[in-house]
């Protein structure tokens, strides 16, 4: 089940990406590994479940959401102030 079809953004190759497991902050092991492609698509799956799900972006998705992640749009205190905000 190396290649995902996406019915939008097309084929992307798990074989053939090169993934990227990177650390969590506190320097243990994370639970994601991220695959980049050479057509640019970029995916997400957990590093222990690697014939499960993966979240495929484009390019420009995927750096909207490196931009979230940077700007603190998915701290979990922001998240929660949010929720708070939309219950008012």
């Amino acid at each position: 089940m190396a290649v995902r079809e996406h019915p939008l953004k097309g084929r992307f190759d798990a074989a053939a990406a090169r993934w990227v497991h990177p650390d969590a902050d506190d320097g243990a092991p994370g639970e994601l590994e991220i695959g980049f492609a050479a057509d640019g698509l970029v995916a997400m799956r957990r590093f222990d479940a690697p014939e499960g799900t993966i979240l495929i972006y484009t390019p420009e998705e995927w750096a909207a959401f490196v931009e979230g992640v940077k700007d603190g749009e998915l701290d979990l205190s922001v998240l929660i102030e949010d929720a708070r905000q939309a219950g008012e």
